[in-house]
């Protein structure tokens, strides 16, 4: 097993000669059975949708070799490699920065946000590649935008504060045209949790 989560369990597996990862995301004993099922099967689709739409325009995340709604099940490619937190540990912390920025700007263009971009969501194997799409979603609303950033920046803070991460980040990020209206949002964002903050 690499991973057992709130949302699914995540598992190392062969598929047909292939080493393949597997996803069977976890049901909810407290909603309807018949309901939950359809939660289910529209998130699988969902999920299996934006990788497939990903993976068309030359982005790169795991290949996706089979959905099965029965078993709440996805199968997808096993990307070996090291995940985003532990290459900011090495000398190279810079570049991968660049690259997460590059990448994650890549994705919103594309009209799609991550959901859950931590820097355990991503892997570096060649290039670096963008993992677990089970919160993502098609939306390019720039606060929704804004919202992958801040969970992104809480993540290097949270691992990593002593790189300055946040800086390097945001020299690739605002190479992306549109940018600008999107770290306006997180800027708003940011100051609405500090006021909540301190009204407790």
């Amino acid at each position: 097993m690499i991973f057992r989560g709130a949302e699914a369990i995540i598992e190392k597996i062969k598929w047909q000669d292939f080493t393949a990862v597997s996803k069977v995301r976890n049901k909810r004993s407290y909603r309807h059975p018949e309901l939950e099922r359809k939660l289910v099967v529209e998130r699988l689709r969902s999920e299996s949708r934006i990788i497939e739409y990903l993976l068309s325009k030359g982005v790169l995340v795991p290949s996706l070799y089979e959905v099965n709604t029965e078993k709440s099940q996805i199968i997808m490619e096993f990307i070996d490699g090291i995940s985003l937190e532990k290459g900011l540990r090495t000398d190279k912390f810079r570049e991968y920065l660049i690259s997460s920025a590059t990448l994650i700007s890549q994705i919103h263009s594309l009209g799609i946000v991550h959901g859950d971009p931590t820097t355990s969501n991503f892997m570096i194997s060649g290039g670096l590649y963008a993992i677990d799409f089970g919160l993502s979603s098609f939306d390019d609303a720039a606060e929704s935008r804004a919202s992958d950033l801040r969970v992104f920046f809480e993540s290097l803070e949270a691992h990593h504060s002593e790189i300055g991460g946040r800086e390097i980040f945001l020299e690739g990020y605002s190479r992306w045209k549109p940018s600008g209206e999107v770290l306006k949002a997180l800027e708003v964002l940011e100051l609405r949790g500090r006021y909540n903050l301190m009204r407790g």
